[in-house]
């Protein structure tokens, strides 16, 4: 990672054999710096739990924020709340090759390694948030929905007897069945 995430690099070499606390505020010009990137307006707490009293350390991260993202009714911008929690786990290791091993919940370092860059765990875990169906609590009913599109969704589809290519598609369903 860039110098541009230095401040979500643990700076373990330095810290007492006891439980650390560290916060970070998440916008879009984190998520500006990666490429593809599904989030473009967000405010996210991040804290982040490091615990150097036993190994394997732990890292417990929680993130707390709303995206914005568009909504899958009315393509509306709105707010999307998220909140999730998760662990990472920090272990030793005394063969270099091993640093490459990529493990979902596991950062392996050696112990001269001067910090623990945690910036891609919490980019993946914020991206993992993000809901999979974006839609608000009160269709048509908040100041972000677009009121048109939830209109014309509302009025429903064409009438299948006054369009003829209803017609035509029923009689070959009918040849079908």
């Amino acid at each position: 990672m860039s110098d541009v995430f230095k401040e979500y690099k643990i700076p373990h070499a330095g810290l007492k054999k006891e439980v650390h606390e560290f916060s970070y505020e998440l916008d879009e010009k984190f998520f500006a710096n990666f490429e593809h990137a599904l989030i473009d307006k967000c405010t996210i707490q991040v804290n982040v739990k490091f615990d150097k009293r036993h190994d394997p350390y732990t890292i417990e991260v929680d993130l707390d924020g709303t995206i914005w993202g568009d909504c899958d009714r009315c393509t509306a911008t709105l707010p999307l709340t998220i909140h999730t929690s998760f662990i990472i786990y920090v272990k030793y290791i005394y063969d270099e090759a091993l640093k490459e091993v990529d493990d979902v919940e596991i950062i392996y370092i050696a112990k001269d390694d001067p910090d623990i860059d945690i910036t891609q765990f919490i980019y993946d875990y914020v991206q993992l948030s993000v809901p999979a169906h974006k839609i608000c609590d009160n269709p048509g009913q908040t100041e972000y929905c677009d009121k048109d599109i939830i209109r014309i969704l509302e009025q429903g589809s064409t009438d299948e007897s006054t369009d003829p290519r209803w017609a035509d598609l029923n009689k070959v369903k009918d040849k079908l069945n």
